[in-house]
């Protein structure tokens, strides 16, 4: 168990913050057109569905405001209040009917636990402890057993007046008779059971921390693992009139907060078994609730990853069976209640979200509090109470909505200045009611004072605020209470300010070393050259008129040059390139090739004169941006030679004995290789003297082996970089 405490929400990643852009030279739209786009958003009294639609929140009343910081647990008293354990000076409060009071006070313990019997009689637990006590109706407070645990983590009655109870440090389910008697029915080998559930037929489940893992527990007392969950803790039970169960389990280490997975409404379905229970905990360890209560104060939160298990709502068949139906890496989930439709209520936190999830995973957000983490639920009939941490709040949710609610979107980020254009949007608005669009923009990630103020927006129209980077816009929802108007939809279109492209490198490739496309074997082309057959449309579809960067099958071609080249546009542009060359020194540059597509060209250098020379690639973003607009950029490559004159050869003897010496010369390039061959026979490669052919002038000498008796011709033939080639001839002998 992991301790609750207060963290502040991160940045959105830039990743998020960009969905729904797809940047282009053109005008582009920002849209919300599903529950994940808006739940990417903030909202104040409103609620979001899995069908993208955004309506007002049930209306929320408080009823106990605290001065602690946590709320670990509620339950229902069978009169319409609710009887909350909190942590400190708070105790056990029954709060409802407009007043609080306190039911018992348990100095500096916190009440982690706390369940109502049917006779009206309140039981709690005060942690460290594990003492299980008993408030009568009449308001007589007795110890009715101690545990012999550290932590009490859940309470759950039985019918005769005996009650469950989930202990910590050791972790185990005990029974306590209405006499004070107390059975172990389950010894769990974890060192908290955190979560408990009884089902009308006497089957109990467990949920055990550190392994995560539920427990079905029979009436015989015979228990075996039913799944064994990814995640380190289960916060929380419940179960269907099917016999599914239900556990909201909690990664170690995870938090933060979340995009959801979007909901819809599921049929009316039988009531909810009873006896659901939930329970909020943290690591059970000596003093930890103050610890907690610092990290509270402080507004500093643990921190650290999940180990890559998502906190998760389990859906958990008889049979073992387990399917998550909701998934968070950022919202844990902390409180867990069913309704009498057997959706679920799922209580999370750092930012008080509260959601409704089906069986099958729909899942909505209803609201969020006004404190980081909502920590306990109950449910009695269309009412739901919440608990709530960070600061500590007692709530009640209604089933009529709010008057009004505000949702405000994520920030907007064009990449670069832009102007705004049409805003639209969807909404539904019964008499009474009203939805109400304005926008911001500033030139800064979070917004702050140097943005524009909110402007009123009208749908179909454009936005008011001022060209600049980041956009924001919020809808007001208002309802005379009656219905609720609903916000389906919204697109915002914008034109980005157009940025130059950047050539980003240009890799100039061995002198005759080409690439061959094998899109079309019947007439394949070399990459990048000119005059050779044209790419079919089809083969441009599918890449022939993409960059290769020199990925074809590698020839040589005596003469011809390749350089591929990388380029980008900040706009997402495309783009269209030229490609120029002059001697090094020089100012004018000579275009090579323009209009191109690919960033690949390839030229013949045999009519250019020898000598050092550069290529400049630019780049243009035309095709997307019209004339006056366009932008270009450019980079120029290191220097790289050009050499068309073959080699020389001097001094070459060859003596009887086979011996033979020569000195090969470029005037431009370095020798790369030197073979000879006698009488025609097979070439055998030399090394120069030195040992490497890097020079532009080498000397070769050595004796050939096994040099034929009498009479013979030799040949030797040397190749500069370039690949031009040279050829000189003795005879001995003759």
């Amino acid at each position: 168990m992991r301790r609750v405490r207060a963290r502040r929400a991160p940045l959105l990643p830039a990743g998020l913050a960009l969905a729904g852009l797809a940047f282009a030279g053109g005008r582009d739209f920002w849209r919300f057109e599903t529950g994940g786009d808006f739940l990417s958003g903030e909202s104040e009294g409103v609620s979001v569905g899995p069908e993208a639609r955004v309506r007002l929140a049930p209306a929320l009343r408080p009823l106990h405001d605290s001065e602690q910081p946590f709320v670990w647990a509620v339950a229902t008293d069978g009169a319409g209040g609710v009887v909350a354990g909190g942590s400190g000076a708070d105790g056990l409060l029954r709060a409802g009917s407009g007043e609080t009071r306190r039911l018992a006070d348990t100095g500096e313990s916190a009440v982690h636990a706390a369940a109502v019997g049917a006779d009206g009689s309140v039981f709690f637990a005060a942690s460290p402890g594990g003492s299980l006590q008993r408030v009568s109706p009449g308001g007589e407070r007795v110890v009715l057993a101690e545990t012999e645990a550290r932590y009490v983590w859940a309470i759950v009655p039985e019918p005769g007046g005996s009650v469950l109870v989930a202990t910590g440090m050791p972790g185990a389910v005990l029974r306590v008779g209405a006499t004070g008697e107390v059975t172990t029915v389950f010894a769990a080998r974890e060192e908290n059971v955190t979560a408990l559930h009884r089902s009308a037929d006497g089957v109990l489940h467990a949920g055990v921390e550190p392994s995560g893992i539920v427990f079905r527990i029979g009436a015989d007392g015979d228990a075996m693992a039913l799944y064994d969950t990814p995640q380190a803790e289960i916060r929380g039970l419940a179960v269907n009139a099917a016999g599914e169960v239900f556990a909201a389990a909690v990664a170690e280490g995870g938090g933060g907060d979340a995009g959801g997975a979007g909901a819809s409404r599921t049929p009316e379905a039988p009531p909810a078994a009873a006896g659901v229970t939930t329970s909020v905990s943290f690591r059970a360890f000596a003093g930890a609730a103050a610890a907690a209560a610092a990290a509270g104060r402080s507004g500093r939160g643990s921190g650290g990853g999940n180990g890559g298990a998502q906190n998760a709502l389990y859906r958990i068949a008889p049979n073992g069976a387990a399917t998550a139906v909701w998934e968070s890496d950022e919202d844990r989930p902390l409180a867990l209640a069913m309704q009498r439709d057997e959706r679920l209520l799922l209580g999370t936190g750092d930012r008080g979200r509260l959601y409704r999830v089906s069986r099958d995973g729909d899942a909505a957000l209803v609201l969020r509090v006004d404190s980081e983490q909502v920590t306990a639920a109950a449910v009695d009939g269309e009412t739901v109470f919440l608990g709530a941490s960070n600061p500590g709040r007692v709530l009640a949710l209604g089933p009529g909505p709010r008057t009004e609610g505000r949702y405000r979107s994520r920030v907007l980020d064009a990449g670069g200045a832009a102007r705004f254009g049409r805003i639209e949007w969807d909404a539904r608005a019964p008499p009474g009611t009203a939805v109400a669009v304005e926008t911001r923009a500033g030139n800064s990630a979070e917004p702050d004072d140097t943005w524009s103020d909110w402007a009123a927006a009208a749908s179909g129209s454009a936005v008011a605020s001022p060209a600049a980077r980041f956009l924001q816009w919020r809808a007001v929802l208002r309802s005379d209470g009656g219905a609720s108007p609903e916000l389906t939809g919204l697109t915002a279109a914008y034109l980005p300010e157009n940025l130059a492209p950047r050539v980003t490198s240009i890799t100039l490739h061995p002198p005759g070393r080409v690439f061959e496309e094998m899109l079309n074997p019947s007439a394949p082309r070399l990459q990048g050259l000119e005059g050779q057959p044209e790419t079919t449309r089809a083969e441009r579809e599918n890449g022939g008129g993409a960059s290769f960067g020199g990925s074809g099958r590698r020839l040589f071609r005596p003469g011809i040059r390749t350089a591929t080249f990388d380029a980008a546009d900040p706009n997402g542009d495309r783009l269209r390139y030229r490609v120029s060359v002059r001697p090094a020194g020089e100012v004018e540059w000579r275009v090579l090739r323009s209009g191109l597509r690919e960033r690949v060209v390839a030229w013949d250098t045999s009519a250019m004169a020898d000598g050092r020379y550069e290529l400049r690639v630019e780049a243009g973003d035309s095709p997307d941006n019209p004339p006056g607009e366009a932008l270009t950029g450019t980079r120029v490559s290191r220097p790289f030679v050009v050499d068309n004159t073959p080699p020389t050869i001097s001094g070459l003897t060859v003596g009887s004995d086979g011996s033979v010496r020569f000195t090969a010369t470029d005037a431009g390039s370095p020798i790369r290789r030197a073979d000879i061959s006698v009488d025609g026979g097979e070439a055998q490669v030399l090394r120069p003297l030195d040992g490497i052919a890097d020079s532009r002038t080498e000397e070769y000498g050595g004796v050939i082996p096994d040099f034929p008796p009498g009479a013979a011709t030799v040949v030797v033939r040397v190749e500069d970089d370039p690949g031009n080639r040279a050829a000189g001839e003795a005879a001995v002998g003759r």
